[in-house]
């Protein structure tokens, strides 16, 4: 079982505790960036009880995952984390015959539609765009908008954005918390300049945030483009940060034609009244969870 930085906790006790109760051993080896909470995870369940030897923690970077991948006694493989890495254990895994389980990158989209409960869908995309500080697979990075309600949710969600608080993510009064690392809050900056070099409109955000106590930490403004093309890479690409983006269409249709560009298919969803609506998204969205 090998697990991501994001979900250090949920993630791990997802892989682990089907595989415990039907009778197997596992090998689990967490992330890099997330060892104690690892650790700690395995403390509760050896207190608890579980005999030696059926939980095994692994720590280490990439290469260890790679020699767990590729080790002959280890029959089932349960990846979580980044497109690239996870072709090479589906390869792997079908080079020596092993069962390989993946869940790997997305683009997400919410679809809201001229129908929508505008206030209903600002709430699901603030959550969804900015919670966890945009670092997981499912956050919304794509908000696709039918022209008709366009301009209502784009000032609304700018104003929402600019009032979310960055700070402690133990906090109460805090809504963004930080970015895992430095490397992680260069790459969603440079997002920043590159959706701005497409030619995609900058609304709020876009900047490394260093004031008070985020001097010290991954602090970046949660950040909304808009004129955004299908194609751009901003529209295209994993962020895993508080950023999204707004795409404007004119019917329904059209929502899933975008929603179904990028090379992503994990999760979409969409705000309509319509019934009717909802069930053909369901059945033409290109994604696993709607």
């Amino acid at each position: 079982a090998i697990t991501p930085w994001n979900f250090p906790i949920a993630i791990p006790t997802w892989k682990l505790m089907p595989a415990l109760v039907t009778g197997n051993t596992v090998v689990f080896k967490p992330a890099e960036d997330t060892p104690i909470m690892a650790c700690l995870l395995v403390q509760i369940l050896e207190e608890a009880g579980l005999p030696s030897g059926v939980l095994n923690l692994v720590l280490g970077a990439g290469e260890v995952g790679a020699l767990l991948v590729e080790h002959p006694k280890v029959n089932l493989i349960s990846f979580t984390g980044s497109n690239e890495v996870g072709r090479e254990i589906a390869q792997k895994g079908a080079r020596d015959g092993k069962r390989v389980s993946l869940e790997m990158g997305g683009k997400n989209a919410i679809l809201v539609m001229d129908d929508a409960d505008p206030d209903l869908a600002l709430e699901g995309i603030l959550w969804s765009a900015f919670g966890t500080s945009g670092q997981r697979c499912t956050a919304a990075s794509r908000i696709i908008v039918h022209q008709a309600v366009h301009e209502e949710l784009t000032e609304k969600l700018v104003k929402q954005v600019r009032a979310l608080r960055l700070g402690d993510g133990l906090l109460e009064t805090t809504d963004v918390g930080p970015v895992i690392n430095r490397d992680q809050l260069e790459k969603v900056h440079r997002y920043t300049q590159i959706g701005q070099d497409e030619g995609a409109r900058l609304l709020t955000g876009g900047q490394i945030y260093t004031e008070g106590g985020c001097a010290k930490g991954f602090f970046y403004r949660p950040t909304v483009f808009d004129r955004v093309k299908p194609q751009m890479r901003i529209a295209q690409e994993e962020i895993f940060g508080p950023t999204t983006v707004l795409i404007k269409v004119d019917s329904l249709d059209e929502a899933i034609e975008v929603n179904n560009t990028v090379s992503y298919g994990l999760s979409s969803a969409i705000y309509t009244r319509d019934v009717n609506r909802a069930f053909q998204a369901m059945r033409e969205l290109a994604t696993g969870i709607v």
